[in-house]
């Protein structure tokens, strides 16, 4: 009896360490191809769109620049060298208003000197243009996060706008370099008076001039 007990606890141990053994073995292989999809190293010529939130409203942001990156320093740098930014503005003729209009749910432009509802291009405003450069200085806490199968540096950073606003923002993101030569990011940016999130593509800027 205690010989039969003694091999089930023996059986049992060889094969938890069986078990164990593969695990690792699978731990151990994930790692490997974790390490083999580094993101690698680059300068890249960025184009994005996103959303602007200040003061004088939300609306559409364009960021065109340059974001350097390299994983194995853990670092990221961006300049934005030309930041436009759309928004709505206010109806330069004061005697069309909106107001909600209850009985059709939904807002009407009204004629304020004869009471009359007119075409809501009326009350349209106009489109306010920001224009400003920024830059920003990333670090990034782990070298390599796999993010639906790809590789790519999640970073985290400080940043100074010039103007429209001009302040110091914090900003958060992932970024996606290739070994293609192409990249994507996605960011989010906070400051006083100041937020945007948005969307980058890129090319790495020295694989592009080996075509020239």
């Amino acid at each position: 009896m205690i010989r039969f007990w003694v091999h089930e606890v023996v059986r049992s141990f060889a094969l938890s360490f069986c078990l164990l053994l593969g695990t690792a073995s699978q731990v151990l292989g994930q790692r490997l191809i974790i390490e083999d999809q580094t993101p690698p190293a680059g300068v890249f010529a960025m184009f994005g769109v996103g959303v602007i939130d200040i003061d004088e409203g939300t609306g559409l942001d364009i960021p065109i620049g340059i974001t350097a990156v390299s994983p194995g320093h853990r670092v990221l740098a961006t300049v934005t060298i030309f930041d436009l930014g759309l928004l709505q503005g206010s109806s330069g003729d004061q005697r069309y208003r909106r107001f909600y209009d209850q009985r059709f749910g939904q807002d009407v432009c009204v004629d304020t000197v004869t009471g009359d509802l007119v075409s809501f291009n009326r009350c349209a405003g106009s489109t306010n243009l920001l224009r400003s450069l920024s830059v920003d200085l990333n670090v990034l806490p782990v070298e390599t996060v796999i993010v639906g199968n790809k590789p790519g540096s999640l970073h985290a950073g400080l940043g100074w706008r010039l103007n429209d606003p001009s302040t110091m923002y914090g900003t958060i993101g992932m970024f996606f370099p290739s070994h293609t030569g192409k990249a994507a990011a996605v960011r989010l940016s906070m400051g006083r008076r100041y937020i945007f999130l948005g969307f980058s593509w890129g090319v790495d800027v020295r694989r592009a001039l080996t075509f020239f």
